[in-house]
């Protein structure tokens, strides 16, 4: 058989990630995904002759593009929690917003194989050097040393940062997760939406920081501003 060509190769690729981002790892299918990428199944297992092979690449670079960028914002010790709080909200929301099926792929995934996404994350979102490497990677994020530090100093409330941490990914992806019951609760058109979804980034950190900040020091940072 003719040595294999890249294009083709991609566009396998590009066909199984719409394909797995609709169904998943066990719903999809071969054939399935030979149709989205017009070819003949036989094509296919040239190039990938297991579905779990073909969707690990998939996956792995859904995390590369996507996720590790977030990941790494939050363990990057020249940023300060704040302004991390920031970059997180946006690029999460501008990400998931971009990519509205890959939310629940990704939580699927992780629920039904969560060492997969450990796995990847150890590998293309790595701790830094400071960093102890037995801890647990939510437990090892820069936001979640920062918090704690910020309580120590009085500045913030005796929040959990764990729970801050996970209260923060939910007040971002909901919004992607519930598209079609927000559009229709709130009645809103495809144009209303996308502005209701840029708007959510302002109200996400501004309650964001309500909760972590005390009184007083969130008045002073906001008239800083």
């Amino acid at each position: 058989m003719a040595q294999k060509d890249n294009n083709t190769e991609q566009q396998i690729k590009e066909a199984a990630r719409r394909v797995f981002h609709r169904e998943g790892l066990e719903g999809a299918r071969m054939q399935a995904i030979a149709d989205e990428a017009n070819i003949n199944k036989a094509m296919l297992h040239y190039y990938y002759r297991s579905k779990e092979r073909l969707f690990q690449e998939v996956f792995e670079e859904d995390f590369i593009t996507q996720l590790a960028p977030i990941i790494q914002i939050t363990r990057d010790p020249s940023i300060h929690v704040e302004d991390m709080i920031k970059l997180f909200v946006q690029r999460y929301i501008d990400v998931m917003a971009a990519n509205p099926q890959l939310p629940l792929f990704l939580m699927y995934e992780i629920a039904r194989n969560p060492d997969r996404l450990l796995a990847i994350t150890r590998k293309y979102a790595p701790l830094s050097e400071s960093d102890d490497a037995d801890h647990d990677d939510m437990r090892a994020m820069t936001m979640i040393r920062q918090i704690e530090e910020g309580q120590k100093e009085g500045r913030y409330n005796p929040v959990n940062p764990e729970h801050f941490s996970v209260s923060l990914i939910g007040m971002c992806v909901y919004p992607i997760i519930a598209r079609n019951t927000l559009m229709q609760a709130f009645r809103l058109n495809e144009e209303e939406y996308r502005k209701f979804v840029e708007e959510r980034k302002k109200e996400v950190v501004d309650h964001a920081f309500r909760i972590l900040m005390k009184p007083e020091y969130y008045e002073q940072r906001m008239t800083d501003k």
